[in-house]
C-alpha cells in the first residue's frame, strides 16, 4: 500500500558522522522496527538489538552499518518492506513471489504503464489501472484525473456496469487509485486497518467524494476529484485480479470486496496485502519501509496471505482481443445477471 515518510530527527548527528552518530543511526532504525512493524511481537528485541549493535561496532559510516541492519530487518520476517541505505535497497531474500505469471502478462507488462480502457459488449465500461508510486499531492491528483477521464470517456447512457482490471497493478500508492474511482466506490466506509492482534487502528472512508490521507506527523491530505462523470456507485462492478495484482492493487480489490454489487474475478493475487509505511533515517536517501498493518473488509475478513477471487478463472488472459479474454468474458456473464 501507500506510505509517506516520517523524518527521524538528525539533530544529534554531525556532518562528520562520528562513531556515536553511527550508533544513533542504528538505534533509530531499530526503534522504528521495534515500535512500528506489524511483526514486532514476534521478535526478541533485547537479543536482536544487542546482536545488531555488536555487528555494527566497527562501522564508521552509515553505509558500513548495512550488514547489521539487514540482520535486524530479516528478523522481522517482513516480505513487503525494504531498507534503503545510500540509495541501495534491500528486501528480505527469504521471500520471493512464487505465483506463476503467464507469458501473456509478462509481455503486456513490458509495454510499460498504460491505462487501457474501452467498452465491452457495447454496455460495460472497461478500465485497467496500473502501478503508480507517486507521493506528491500534484502527482496523485494528476493520476486520479487520468483514471477518471479514461473511465468517463467510456461511460454513456447505455452503460450498465463497469469492469475494473487490476491484473497489471503491482502496487504503489493506493490513494490516487481510490480517488480516481471514488464515484464508482461511492461514499462510506470500506476497510479497516488492524494490527497483529486484530485491533482496529484506522479505517478507509470516502465522505462526500473526499478521501482523507493521514500522514505520520499527524497532518492529513484531502484528495477529491474536481470533475466526474456522475455517481456510478449503484452500478455493478466486476474486478479482475491475478498473480501480478499486488500491494495497492490488492488494497483496491479488498475495498471492492466490501462494496455491494461487486465481484472479484480471476486468480489469487501476489500476496503483498500488508499496508506499508515509510520512515526517513538520518543522512541522504536513507529510509526504512515496514509492513505496519493488515486490512479487514466490512464482512469481517482480515487479509493475511493474498486476495482470492469470488469467481476463479485460471489463465485465458488476452490483452490483444479483450472480447476473447476469459476473465473479461466471465465478467460480462456476471454483469449480465445483475440487471
Amino acid at each position: 500500500m501507500s506510505f509517506f515518510l516520517l523524518f527521524v530527527s538528525s539533530s544529534f548527528f554531525s556532518s562528520a558522522q562520528r562513531v556515536d552518530s553511527v550508533y544513533r543511526f542504528v538505534d533509530s532504525a531499530l526503534n522504528i522496527m521495534q515500535h512500528r512493524s506489524l511483526f514486532k511481537e514476534n521478535v526478541k528485541w533485547k537479543e536482536v538489538r544487542d546482536s545488531t549493535h555488536r555487528l555494527a561496532i566497527e562501522a564508521a559510516t552509515y553505509g558500513e552499518t548495512v550488514p547489521a541492519l539487514r540482520y535486524a530487518f530479516n528478523k522481522l520476517g517482513d516480505k513487503h518492506g525494504w531498507l534503503t541505505i545510500n540509495d541501495s535497497s534491500y528486501a528480505n531474500p527469504n521471500f520471493k513471489n512464487q505465483t506463476p505469471i503467464s507469458q501473456t502478462l509478462k509481455d503486456v507488462l513490458k509495454k510499460g504503464p498504460v491505462l487501457y480502457n474501452g467498452i465491452i459488449a457495447k454496455k460495460y465500461a472497461y478500465i485497467s489501472i496500473h502501478f503508480f508510486g507517486g507521493q506528491t499531492l500534484e502527482g496523485m491528483n494528476a493520476f486520479a484525473r487520468q483514471i477518471q477521464d479514461s473511465l468517463c470517456k467510456n461511460v454513456t447512457k447505455n452503460t450498465k456496469g463497469i469492469i475494473l482490471d487490476l491484473r497489471l497493478n503491482g502496487g504503489g500508492n493506493s490513494f490516487p487509485m481510490y480517488q480516481g474511482i471514488s464515484n464508482v466506490l461511492g461514499n462510506g466506509k470500506f476497510t479497516e486497518s488492524v494490527n497483529s492482534l486484530g485491533q482496529k487502528e484506522g479505517e478507509f472512508v470516502i465522505r462526500k467524494g473526499v478521501i482523507t490521507l493521514p500522514l505520520n506527523n499527524g497532518d492529513t491530505i484531502k484528495l477529491f476529484l474536481e470533475k466526474t462523470c456522475g455517481d456510478l456507485s449503484k452500478m455493478p462492478v466486476a474486478v479482475l485480479i491475478g498473480p501480478v495484482t499486488g500491494s495497492s492493487g490488492e488494497q483496491v480489490a479488498i475495498a471492492f470486496s466490501s462494496r455491494k454489487k461487486s465481484v472479484l474475478i480471476g486468480e489469487p493475487t501476489a500476496g503483498y496485502v500488508t499496508a506499508n509505511n515509510g520512515f526517513e533515517l538520518p543522512g541522504i536517501n536513507n529510509e526504512i519501509v515496514l509492513a505496519e498493518s493488515l486490512t479487514r473488509n466490512l464482512k469481517g475478513k482480515t487479509f493475511i496471505e493474498n486476495v482470492k477471487p469470488d469467481i476463479e478463472v485460471m489463465g485465458g488472459d488476452n490483452f490483444n482481443n479483450r472480447e476473447q479474454d476469459a476473465k473479461i468474458r466471465a465478467a460480462v456473464k456476471w454483469l449480465d445477471r445483475q440487471h
